[in-house]
C-alpha cells in the first residue's frame, strides 16, 4: 500500500476522521451502517497503488465526533472533497453508504466521475423488505436506549447481511473489532425522520451522465437484489458484476474479484474522460 495520511475535517456540529492513501485519480469509499472506514482495508491496500483512496468515518461512527444525522451527510462529503482538494471523485457506497452515494449522485452529479454501489437501498423504491432481510432498526434502538448495546451488536453480527461464509476468520475478527468500537449513538438518539429524503432519487438519475457499476453478491439478500434490479432498469449507463461466492459483504469475502472490478471500471472511466480542473490531494 502507498503512503497514507489522516486528518480531521470540520463539519456541522463536529468533525470527521478522514484517511487518504496513494496517489492518482481520487476514489471515495462510504461505509455501511454500524461499521467504519476499516471495513475497506482490503480495498485501500489494493487500490492505493493506482488511485488516491479516501476513506472516512461517517458522523456517529468510528473516530468521527459529529453526531449522527443522515440529513447532513451529503454536505459532509462536500466538506471532505473540498478539504482534500478534488473537484470530483469516483464514489463507492456500501449498504447505507450506497444510499448516501445515490443521494449525492442525484443532487451533486457534477462532483462524480463514476458511481459504484454495493448492496444499496434506493430511496423511494417501493420494495417491501422480506422477513429474513429486514433490519429491525426501531427494535435495535429500544435495546440501545435500554443499555443493551451488546445484544444489538451480537444480533447484528448474526444477521444475514453480515454473513461471511467459511474460511474468513480474519474478516470476522475485523468485523468484531469494528463492532466492538460501535458506540450506538445513532440508535440511542434514533430519529426516524432523519432517514427521509425529499428528492426523487431515481427520477433525478434518469439522465445521470456518469457510468455506474453495481457490485452484487450472488448471496445478497433478496430485497437488496431487487433494489439492484431497479437501478439497472432506470440508470442509463449501469452495469453489474456478480460476486458468486459472496453476500452483502462482497468487498471482504471476495476482495480480489471486487478490487479488480473496481480497478477496471474506474480505470476505464478515467481513460475515457481524464480528470480536468487540476484536482490534487494534498
Amino acid at each position: 500500500m502507498s503512503d497514507s495520511s489522516s486528518r480531521w475535517v470540520d463539519v456541522d456540529d463536529g468533525r470527521l476522521y478522514v484517511e487518504v492513501a496513494g496517489q492518482g485519480q481520487p476514489i471515495l469509499l462510504i461505509h455501511g451502517w454500524a461499521l467504519d472506514h476499516r471495513m475497506f482495508t482490503p480495498q485501500v491496500e489494493a487500490l492505493s497503488d493506482r488511485f488516491s483512496v479516501i476513506t472516512f468515518d461517517r458522523r456517529g461512527f468510528g473516530k468521527s465526533e459529529a453526531p449522527p444525522d443522515l440529513r447532513l451527510e451529503l454536505d459532509d462529503i462536500d466538506r471532505i472533497l473540498d478539504a482534500v482538494g478534488v473537484p470530483s471523485v469516483h464514489l463507492l457506497g456500501m449498504s447505507q453508504g450506497g444510499r448516501i452515494a445515490l443521494r449525492y449522485a442525484a443532487t451533486r452529479p457534477q462532483r462524480i466521475r463514476s458511481l459504484l454501489l454495493q448492496g444499496a437501498v434506493v430511496d423511494g423504491v417501493d420494495i417491501p423488505e422480506h422477513d429474513n432481510d429486514s433490519v429491525p432498526v426501531a427494535e435495535y434502538a429500544r435495546f440501545a436506549k435500554g443499555g443493551k448495546l451488546a445484544e444489538v451488536v451480537e444480533h447484528w453480527l448474526q444477521h444475514p447481511m453480515m454473513w461471511l461464509g467459511d474460511n474468513h476468520e480474519s474478516e470476522r475478527r475485523l468485523l468484531q473489532t469494528i463492532m466492538g468500537d460501535y458506540s450506538g449513538s445513532d440508535l440511542i438518539n434514533y430519529d426516524e425522520d432523519s432517514y427521509a429524503f425529499d428528492s426523487d432519487v431515481l427520477g433525478a438519475l434518469a439522465n445521470f451522465p456518469r457510468p455506474t457499476l453495481l457490485l452484487t453478491g450472488a448471496r445478497e439478500t433478496q430485497t437488496r437484489r431487487l433494489h439492484a434490479d431497479a437501478l439497472k432498469q432506470r440508470l442509463p449507463c449501469c452495469s453489474e458484476v456478480i460476486l458468486e461466492k459472496s453476500g452483502h459483504l462482497s468487498n471482504l469475502t471476495e476482495p480480489l474479484v471486487f478490487n479488480q472490478a473496481v480497478f477496471d471500471f474506474c480505470t476505464g472511466v478515467d481513460e475515457e474522460a481524464p480528470l480536468s480542473g487540476g484536482g490534487t490531494l494534498d
